[in-house]
């Protein structure tokens, strides 16, 4: 599931079970953007990278970014950065 674009800057991943409403399973309880969706900012150009750098078994297993996209697993999109980040699937997904 991917969701939409939340104010803590993750892609929602999850649903909120008393509300219903997308939700950003990282940040919620930390920062109150996880519940608040925002506007997808315009990411033609930009790359994102795994958040943990292994790059195996992912998108790219030779740790290459891709383009950015809220379809990204886990995407967190980093305006003040040169780059987002995402999760590749390196570590696996249990």
């Amino acid at each position: 599931m991917t969701g939409p674009l939340m104010q803590c800057g993750h892609s929602a991943q999850a649903v909120d079970s008393e509300t219903g409403q997308p939700v950003c399973p990282i940040c919620v309880g930390v920062s109150p953007g996880a519940k608040i969706p925002s506007r997808v900012p315009e990411l033609t150009g930009r790359m994102a990278y795994c958040t943990y750098g292994k790059g195996k078994g992912g998108v790219h297993p030779d740790g290459r970014p891709v383009p950015s996209s809220i379809g990204l697993a886990f995407f967190e999109y980093r305006p003040g950065e040169a780059s987002d980040r995402y999760y590749c699937g390196c570590w696996g997904w249990d």
